[in-house]
């Protein structure tokens, strides 16, 4: 039975989303909102092989991120492709540069991406596709960055190296083509996170500042106690465990769960932000979080575009051959990137 559940949710995953509105026409409801059919089919294929397979290993977890992104992730190309080695917080990190544009003229503009994965899974592969669509969308240059992840190194080497990293391509900014007063940051949930860590960080300290920042369902909040975690408690993408698994391990032996580097939401100087582009999706467990510091950076006087997905599920933009939404969400992204970073 296990077997043909698993045949018949994949299936219904890559299923037209009008086939799977019909199939299944009373879908969960959140704020009044009904889930992406899509985003439905796709998140009970994953709730299906967790509840079969269980909380996964750290190497299978980081196995089977790389995994989704091979497979359920459209590919597009791009002119140039870098590989590099960028000086981090305890040694060199891995890093890879993305542009479409390899021949214009004058300084481009560039965004450092921090992958998602709850600090412990994520790399330069397992968002290598949604990398090379935001470059050739914007037009800018695009540098994913692998800092260090828990278990092997928790709580602060990760926000450490993101700094480091951000510092040594300012740095290195007229051997790359760049542009240093136009170089921001970017991530998706635990890199969202790492974003909104670094622009503070930055903000806070003499030296170069982050030109903008892009945080895509970001988690800013590690006391988890903004009520959309427990409104989700049953979410198919991050359970209550998942996120206990993630959080509890990223902090090792770290017991203030509201220093700012964990916890952006409890910064002390949001009027010095920059820019900035904050995406939520409705049937997330942090949905709370970002709309939080949306309003937080808006009181403080911060331009703040917010664009929300009421049907969508975390992850989504990692998913875009089963779920369409992820490829318009980058595409958004990316206009508007390219009209705040213009190349």
């Amino acid at each position: 039975m296990g077997k043909l559940t698993t045949i018949g949710r994949t299936l219904m995953a890559l299923m037209p989303a009008g086939l799977v509105a019909r199939i299944s026409p009373k879908r969960d409801i959140y704020r009044g909102e009904m889930i992406d059919p899509k985003a439905y089919a796709m998140g009970k294929l994953v709730k299906h092989m967790r509840e079969k397979d269980g909380i996964p290993s750290v190497e299978d977890g980081r196995k089977m991120l790389r995994d989704i992104a091979d497979k359920l992730d459209v590919k597009v190309k791009v002119a140039k492709i870098q590989d590099l080695t960028l000086d981090g917080a305890d040694g060199p990190l891995e890093a890879r540069l993305y542009s479409d544009n390899p021949d214009a003229t004058g300084a481009q503009p560039a965004m450092l991406y921090f992958h998602g994965g709850g600090f412990m899974q994520g790399d330069l592969e397992s968002h290598h596709h949604t990398c090379c669509k935001l470059a050739k969308w914007w037009g800018g240059v695009v540098i994913a960055v692998n800092y260090r992840h828990a278990p092997e190194d928790p709580f602060p080497a990760a926000p450490e190296d993101c700094q480091a990293a951000f510092n040594a391509v300012v740095k290195r900014a007229g051997e790359l083509g760049l542009d240093p007063a136009r170089i921001g940051v970017g991530g998706d949930s635990s890199g969202g996170n790492l974003s909104a860590v670094t622009a503070q960080q930055m903000a806070g300290r003499d030296g170069p500042k982050v030109a903008f920042q892009v945080l895509i369902y970001p988690v800013l909040d590690v006391t988890l106690s903004n009520p959309s975690v427990a409104e989700h408690g049953e979410d198919y993408m991050l359970p209550p465990e998942m996120i206990e698994w993630f959080m509890s391990t990223y902090l090792g032996d770290w017991t203030d769960k509201k220093d700012p580097r964990l916890s952006p939401m409890f910064g002390d100087n949001f009027a010095d932000l920059p820019i900035t582009y904050m995406l939520t999706a409705g049937f997330d467990p942090l949905v709370n979080d970002g709309e939080i510091y949306v309003k937080k950076l808006q009181e403080a006087g911060v331009d703040v575009t917010h664009r929300h997905y009421p049907g969508q599920i975390h992850g989504f933009i990692s998913m875009t051959k089963a779920i369409p939404q992820g490829m318009q969400a980058l595409r958004e992204i990316a206009a508007w990137l390219k009209k705040t970073a213009v190349p």
